[in-house]
């Protein structure tokens, strides 16, 4: 950016430095701008950089902003998008050589928000257990891979057999290949886990089963919303109350950059989920940083195959309870039975007995 003489920058050479959906919020702003400029244009912004008061027309924008319905859906614009606008404008202005500086009562509005968006929801290490033990194989992937790779989900949408598969029978944890991130343009190097490496098998029989066996074949064929109804869905099927915080594919990724940033440098996390253009840590340096991740994120198996012993071994004891009562049941039924038989006897014998009273008391009685 720097590169460009301040003289011949404009709109343009700004977008250029952006890809992505970063490029189309940005975008989007300029669309907001230039619709609030009316009959003026970037010549006008350019002759009169020094000219006018910059942070009086970005404040004026901010309240215009707040009049803008939706693109979709009902009502205005939230406060957190007229911010982002406003603030992209502010880049802008920046890119072409124009520093604003906000009065203290200006930043005050333009950076009060009153209808606040839903907090992401904070996952952890016991709710993913709780979505493992319910998910299928798409969905396990998409939870276990998502949180193993940290990546976006524009960049996890991509993800095909081929840069997976090869990689499996390496020991764990074991680093992809370059990935160039759509959103920002600098690479990540993500690891395969065992959660995730238990997740990506178990998908590949399913596409196996499916013919998608070629190399170039994605691991998901879903858009990024159907990603984040899939994993909402999940949520209910887990029976986990997510209350007001919002369930994304997002949370996956700050699940893992979360823990990660406890356990190594930022210029090593944030290479490995493409948040960093650093010399990359690659091989053992890299293995090594992000081994210390795995208590903290990484089921492995364990506790699901816990609960999987416990529940058998319930099985067990109830089905060996239930072996001895049918046991027991067929010896008392046997017992009753002979019981029974021998009343029968017994109630034969006490009428002949009867008879032969009767039959001497006659006698006895003649005589």
């Amino acid at each position: 950016m720097e590169s460009i003489a301040k003289s011949t920058r404009n709109h343009e050479t700004w977008l250029t430095n952006y890809k992505g959906n970063t490029l189309k919020k940005y975008v989007m702003a300029w669309d907001y701008w230039t619709a609030y400029l009316g009959a003026k244009d970037e010549n006008w912004i350019l002759e009169n950089k020094e000219s006018e008061d910059w942070a009086a027309h970005l404040v004026n924008f901010h309240r215009w902003l707040k009049t803008q319905p939706k693109k979709r859906g009902r009502g205005n614009l939230s406060d957190n998008t007229v911010r982002l606008i406003v603030s992209s404008l502010r880049a802008y202005l920046k890119h072409i050589g124009v520093a604003v500086s906000f009065a203290h009562v200006q930043q005050q509005e333009i950076s009060k928000v009153e209808n606040c968006p839903l907090l992401d929801y904070p996952l952890n290490l016991q709710v993913k257990e709780q979505l493992l033990r319910v998910a299928n194989p798409e969905e396990e992937y998409i939870i276990s891979a998502g949180v193993s790779f940290g990546l976006r989900i524009g960049d996890f949408q991509l993800i095909r057999r081929g840069q997976l598969e090869p990689l499996l029978n390496q020991e764990l944890p074991v680093q992809l290949p370059k990935i160039m991130t759509k959103k920002v343009g600098v690479p990540a190097y993500p690891f395969i886990d065992r959660d995730a490496k238990d997740a990506i098998l178990r998908l590949l029989k399913e596409m196996d089963a499916q013919g998608r066996t070629k190399p170039n074949s994605r691991m998901l064929n879903l858009t990024q919303r159907q990603i984040n109804e899939i994993l909402k869905n999940l949520f209910l099927k887990a029976n986990i109350p997510v209350g007001e915080y919002r369930v994304r594919f997002h949370i996956l990724r700050k699940f893992l950059t979360d823990n990660l940033a406890k356990v190594c440098a930022s210029d090593k996390w944030k290479h490995f989920v493409g948040k960093s253009a650093t010399t990359p840590y690659v091989g053992a340096e890299g293995k090594e940083s992000y081994a210390k991740v795995l208590p903290f994120t990484n089921i492995n198996g364990k506790r699901l195959r816990n609960s999987s012993k416990e529940i058998e071994d319930k099985i067990k004891t109830l089905e060996s309870v239930i072996q001895d009562q049918q046991i027991q049941n067929s010896k008392n039924k046997a017992m009753i039975e002979a019981l029974t038989e021998g009343l029968k006897e017994e109630q034969e014998l006490v009428q002949f007995l009867a008879g032969q009273v009767a039959k001497l008391q006659k006698k006895v009685e003649e005589k």
